[in-house]
């Protein structure tokens, strides 16, 4: 892949490391921290790409300083569809390949580019078409692996369809990249699913058979649940997987949104997961530098 921040090198060391190396720990929720760093609410994150940089590289620098070893770029909504509700969609390839220079500049040891849903759904809950995503998520693809990061990260999504278009369209488009998968998942009286209904060990065996290099889930639940959740993942897939809970459950304050969980009761509950097998972990929404200094004391000290 051709691009100015082409790192062969390590894209092979993460890849070993994804596949069977030490625990691979990320960063937090890049969302939740550009908002506390005046992201207007409502407003797309990608744009700060373009127009405030330094806001993004010092977020990803937090992290970096707090120990994460990869940073995932900001470009959780950066495919067209989704652009297009804030009229960036022919921004598409600068706003990624800007936020690819953006984390390495940063100075993590691997840039992981970061592929979120279109904010649709396919009839009859919505209108969103396969074609329509698998054309969108090509694009994404394509500008993250010219800009050179080490692997692409396929996150949130709540429908398995969606979930693997996204990965054909990486496999597709970025073929010499490890691409990691994570649904959302919630647990029900009859078990771990989607929203949409997609079983959580079923969904994770059906990723990896399309070619994933590594699944799991984030976003939506706190750690506790989390860890319960992978508990039952890593006993029923056959596959490296990844793990990056909320928060906490996110609480409205006169100042906003607040996520009370405690950093070290969050690495608590990660730490077993991280024992049992874990690719890689980090946190989603509302999780900031002090959760992943926490993590990264809890690893350090296993």
């Amino acid at each position: 892949m051709a691009g100015s921040g082409d790192t062969g090198a390590s894209r092979g060391d993460l890849r070993t490391r994804l596949l069977g190396g030490p625990c691979v720990l990320l960063d937090g929720g890049m969302g939740s921290r550009l908002l506390a760093r005046g992201l207007e609410a409502g407003d797309a994150p990608e744009r700060l790409n373009l127009d405030r940089p330094d806001v993004v590289t010092e977020a990803h620098a937090e992290y970096i300083a707090a120990g994460s070893e990869a940073v995932q770029t900001n470009t959780f909504g950066a495919n067209p569809v989704r652009l297009a509700h804030f009229g960036l969609a022919d921004r598409c390839a600068a706003i990624n390949h800007r936020a690819v220079g953006l984390a390495r500049v940063a100075g993590p040891t691997f840039v992981i580019g970061d592929i979120g849903p279109t904010g649709e759904y396919l009839p009859p809950v919505g209108d969103g078409d396969l074609t329509r995503w698998l054309a969108a998520f090509s694009t994404q693809a394509r500008a993250l692996a010219d800009a050179g990061v080490d692997a692409i990260h396929v996150e949130t999504m709540s429908d398995l369809r969606e979930a693997t278009a996204a990965l054909e369209a990486v496999r597709t488009r970025a073929p010499d990249l490890p691409v990691m998968v994570s649904l959302t998942f919630e647990r029900r009286p009859r078990g771990v699913f989607t929203v949409l209904g997609d079983r959580l060990v079923d969904s994770l065996r059906q990723l990896l058979d399309c070619g994933a290099t590594v699944v799991g889930a984030n976003c939506s639940i706190a750690s506790g649940a989390m860890r319960e959740l992978a508990a039952e993942a890593l006993a029923g897939v056959r596959g490296r997987l990844v793990f990056q809970p909320n928060a906490g459950q996110p609480e409205m304050t006169a100042d906003g949104l607040r996520y009370a969980q405690d950093p070290v009761e969050f690495a608590a509950d990660l730490l077993p997961v991280i024992h049992a097998g874990a690719a890689a972990v980090g946190g989603c929404c509302g999780t900031d530098p002090r959760f992943i200094t926490a993590l990264r004391r809890q690893m350090s000290s296993a």
